[in-house]
């Protein structure tokens, strides 16, 4: 298994990852902006990408779903809760930006919490975090979480667009800070930098909050 890290994508500093299994297979996680060169970076490096795993539903994340999936035949996977957002310019917030309509996609896979991904050794659990959407999820493989816009080093994803929920993110976070204690996980983000799980309960003040404790300096 490899990770790939691409750097970031558009004005929006998105972070697409592309992870290979043994025969090189892959599954692309979250599709921003540019997504010719993310075509071109498969086809370069020989990858066969059967699977688009987006973490949300946001314009940034899935405005080259359709056009990777059309030149690739990748499967897309996005949480129930935000499939509607491939199809509704308003709920993407591509109107929020006074963007162009991105193209739709109209039979991506859903899946809800718990759900398990699986595509030849790799498996990818479905943790649904919702607060930046109603939909966000984080997709755990290994010791590995892809965490798209619910989780960054020292931060946390805005609530305040359309469905996003203080409330939920809060309860959200609280989870994260309790999850699985026993592994630290690689956290990649949608925007920034990689950083572990371990780090962010020691500094990230969000989480540390949620968890109803002070942030440590």
């Amino acid at each position: 298994m490899e990770i790939i890290k691409l750097p970031p994508m558009s004005n929006f500093g998105v972070n697409p990852y592309i992870v290979t299994a043994e025969n090189m297979d892959g599954v692309l996680i979250d599709a921003p902006y540019g997504g010719e060169s993310i075509v071109k970076t498969v086809m370069e490096k020989g990858i066969e990408l059967k699977m688009i795993l987006l973490t949300h539903g946001h314009c940034d994340h899935i405005a080259s779903a359709a056009h990777i999936a059309a030149a690739t035949g990748a499967k897309i996977y996005i949480h129930k809760f935000d499939g509607d957002k491939l199809r509704n310019d308003r709920t993407n917030l591509t109107q929020y930006f006074s963007l162009p309509p991105i193209d739709p996609v109209e039979n991506a896979n859903t899946v809800s919490d718990g759900d398990v991904i699986t595509m030849d050794e790799l498996e990818f659990e479905v943790l649904h975090t919702p607060g930046h959407t109603s939909g966000s999820v984080c997709y755990i493989l290994g010791d590995n979480m892809f965490c798209g816009d619910t989780l960054f080093n020292g931060s946390m994803g805005r609530t305040d667009m359309i469905d996003g929920s203080d409330e939920a993110m809060t309860d959200t976070l609280k989870m994260l800070y309790e999850f699985d204690r026993n592994t630290n996980y690689t956290l990649y983000p949608g925007h920034g930098q990689t950083s572990t799980m371990v780090e962010e309960r020691q500094f990230n003040p969000y989480l540390r909050a949620a968890a109803g404790l002070r942030t440590r300096g």
